[in-house]
């Protein structure tokens, strides 16, 4: 999943996007996320508390994270922002 914009690291926004790609496939924890995005764990709690607080992203009892619908919106929003940069 690692792409960039730009060349060299990844922007926040394609982190984001990673992200709400990986809960939009279902319910999962926060190992599979970040080791799928390739993140660190300070930088998973960043980004995942960020998601949830603008309700992207919900957890559920069981500790996985799900997209919402605000999230789906974002996700079709990022990925086209990506694309249409992309070189």
């Amino acid at each position: 999943m690692v792409s960039t914009v730009m060349g060299g690291r990844r922007s926040a926004i394609e982190i984001v996007r990673d992200i709400l790609s990986l809960c939009n496939g279902g319910e999962v924890n926060k190992t599979t996320i970040m080791y799928r995005s390739n993140l660190s764990y300070h930088q998973l709690g960043k980004y995942l508390s960020l998601l949830s607080g603008q309700g992207l992203i919900d957890k559920n009892d069981d500790g996985r994270f799900q997209i919402t619908k605000h999230g789906q919106k974002t996700l079709r929003q990022a990925s086209s922002l990506i694309k249409t940069l992309r070189p």
